[in-house]
């Protein structure tokens, strides 16, 4: 997708880097990280509670029609067993457009309706097409999204989910309907920000699985994040290799079981 140097992000942000390395998973890795969450889940767990002096200031009660899709909103893992149509995978993925893309012609056609740092846009949106009821092209398909264009283009043919499913480090029994893959190639950030740079694509990844939770609740979808994906298996799928690129998370979306 881009000529730079991937060699340029290291001399940019060695350390990004070091941490990222430190921080990817592969089989044994996530063997390691499968202990840590079941010692973990034995364990009773608060949140966070700040302690002040003062008393709290109650605030208004939020307007109910505002808060609806949030109130809706939660992860879920189990997904029903209908295909799905591209009208859904478009729903879910709008957010992601160009403001060009959205109609608003008044606007630089290269700005997105999300924000990113220095309008860098290092994110990319990879999806995973696995009941998906689409043009022959997309059947079963790893496919693009084309964010000025607001399409989908084939890149690979999709592993069955037992296969794709063991990649992502997930046990469903049911595939949902598809996988946003996202995907940053970070050059033109971390160049631009140095190290800094490496906690913009961290936020950019944060700004997408929050918009695409939101598409999903809003519309009553079932959806989760994933984030125990098999690194350099999820990059290997797309064609695409580290450093250049780094597999960020993934948000798996379907009907509700």
């Amino acid at each position: 997708m881009s000529s730079s140097d991937p060699d340029s992000t290291f001399d940019a942000a060695p350390l990004f880097h070091l941490f990222w390395d430190n921080s990817t998973l592969n089989p044994s890795r996530a063997q390691v990280m499968h202990e840590r969450i079941a010692h973990d889940a034995a364990r009773p767990y608060q949140p966070p509670r700040p302690l002040h002096a003062a008393a709290g200031v109650a605030l208004p009660a939020p307007c109910a029609e505002r808060n609806t899709a949030w109130l809706q909103r939660r992860s879920a893992r189990a997904f029903g067993s209908a295909p799905w149509t591209l009208d859904a995978v478009a729903h879910l993925l709008a957010p992601l457009r160009t403001r060009e893309a959205a109609g608003l012609c008044d606007a630089a056609t290269q700005t997105r309706l999300l924000p990113s740092g220095g309008g860098k846009y290092p994110v990319q949106a990879y999806v995973a097409l696995c009941r998906v009821d689409g043009p022959p092209d997309l059947q079963n398909s790893l496919a693009w999204y084309d964010p000025a264009r607001h399409a989908l283009t084939p890149v690979a043919p999709c592993p069955d989910w037992p296969t794709l499913a063991k990649t992502l480090g997930v046990d469903w029994a049911v595939a949902p309907a598809f996988v946003v893959l996202l995907v940053a190639e970070g050059a033109g950030t971390l160049a631009k920000y140095g190290e800094r740079g490496g906690r913009f694509l961290l936020i950019e990844a944060g700004v997408h699985l929050g918009t695409l939770g939101y598409q999903a609740a809003e519309a009553g979808w079932a959806g989760s994040a994933i984030a125990s994906f098999d690194d350099d298996a999820v990059l290997a799928l797309l064609g695409l290799s580290a450093p250049r690129h780094l597999a960020m998370l993934a948000y798996a979306c379907g009907p509700a079981a």
